[in-house]
């Protein structure tokens, strides 16, 4: 009888308020809050409701890696309900959801291992000269902006942004004469930030789709050197992707890659101009981007938290007992400054190693295209204060604004003077 008590009573929500100025401008001290709480903790987080979340490194690590008790489709796990928003995006726009992120197996490993076919013909070493090239170019427009506006220009808006789009135009081969349009729909795609943005987006995604499709069946009949190509040609056993799941795929590259590589080019230029002897540094010995690309991923943590996951059964994780189909969130940001991994974790260290950071996940969800963007990154910084040694902020620090969206951890804008 006690022990059935026990068992019903609810957790105690312990205080989280991801969205906040204050938690975006410094972390650390509420991830160390978090985590005093405990390696799972409950929590209530905005459209979500009340979720189990891992705050410790190990904690972390298991719950992503687990893919035996926990799954990323909450339907597997008895879950029927799903956000009102997702079902009318399923509806609508069924390429949208139907991605490997939210696949579990056997349906995961067969489109993970069509996908890393494609990948493996794309070599980013080879692409470096190309990726150093497009840089240069987005860094000549920037250039041409800030000569036009002296008070400064917004690196977010005119490099950051615009470099990770020109790669991913790039990568799947897209026509040259194609790229200006599609660079157009797919930002207002990737800045729609909440559901009325998503709402006013909806034309610009329909004929980015409307596109992507009449591509597909272009380069099916007529293939070209690039991504796109390699997945329509992607076989093993006798299967092939089929074009939603080809959609899917761009789409997660779109729109999951090219944020994500956005906003930490630039999250990554405000964290060296914080802490200028780390930014001298590094323009001293070049040879140091590799590490410093590492440390930055770690230390800005742009992807807060995981994609929620789901208990298959009910079980005991962490010292908790999880109900079937309850849902857990990783917070990514947390792990990667837990003392127990990281020493001294609120300090930038460009040297720092070992550096395992889970800023691309863990596990068989982990991110395929990490070696690419840590690539794009430390292009972009070698170039950018290469060539602009001076760049400094063009408003106080304490104007610079993070965007309010849950999980992430980017920036509104970073006005900077070259």
């Amino acid at each position: 009888m006690g022990v059935e008590q026990h068992a019903t009573i609810e957790p105690v929500i312990v205080p989280f308020a991801p969205c906040s100025q204050a938690f975006k401008q410094d972390p650390f001290p509420t991830l160390a809050a978090l985590r005093a709480q405990g390696p799972l903790i409950r929590v209530r987080l905005p459209l979500l409701g009340k979720v189990w979340m891992a705050t410790t490194y190990n904690a972390v690590n298991d719950l992503l890696r687990d893919h035996r008790r926990f799954l990323n489709n909450p339907a597997g796990a008895g879950k029927g309900a799903t956000p009102l928003i997702m079902r009318w995006a399923t509806r609508v726009f069924p390429a949208l959801t139907t991605h490997m992120l939210l696949r579990d197996e056997p349906d995961h490993r067969r489109l993970r291992g069509l996908v890393e076919r494609a990948f493996l013909r794309q070599s980013v070493d080879a692409l470096r000269p190309r990726l150093e090239t497009l840089a240069d170019s987005m860094l000549d427009r920037l250039a041409d902006q800030a000569r036009r506006a002296p008070g400064g220009v917004d690196l977010l808006e005119h490099f950051a942004r615009p470099f990770p789009l020109a790669v991913i135009c790039e990568l799947l081969g897209l026509p040259p004469e194609d790229r200006p349009r599609f660079t157009r729909w797919a930002s207002r795609v990737s800045t729609a930030g909440s559901l009325g943005g998503f709402l006013l987006a909806i034309p610009g995604l329909n004929k980015l789709m409307k596109y992507l499709r009449a591509e597909i069946e272009r380069q099916t009949a007529r293939p070209r050197d690039g991504l796109l190509a390699a997945l329509i040609q992607a076989e093993e056993a006798g299967d092939r992707l089929s074009e939603d799941e080809l959609l899917a795929m761009i789409f997660l590259l779109l729109l999951a890659g090219h944020e994500t590589t956005l906003h930490q080019i630039a999250g990554s230029v405000l964290a060296l101009l914080d802490h200028p002897d780390q930014l001298r540094a590094l323009t001293a010995d070049w040879g140091l981007a590799e590490s410093a690309v590492q440390e930055l991923l770690r230390h800005v943590s742009f992807a807060q938290i995981s994609k929620p996951r789901f208990a298959r059964e009910a079980l005991e994780f962490q010292g908790r007992a999880i109900g079937r189909g309850q849902m857990l969130i990783a917070c990514l940001a947390s792990a990667n400054s837990d003392p127990e991994r990281f020493e001294a974790p609120s300090r930038l260290d460009l040297r720092r190693d070992p550096n395992r950071h889970v800023a691309f996940g863990a596990g068989v969800h982990a991110c395929l295209g990490a070696k690419l963007a840590r690539a794009e990154i430390e292009i972009a910084l070698e170039r950018l204060f290469t060539r602009f040694p001076a760049l400094q902020l063009a408003a106080p620090r304490s104007q610079i604004q993070y965007t309010k969206r849950m999980g992430s951890r980017g920036l509104v804008a970073l006005p900077i003077q070259l």
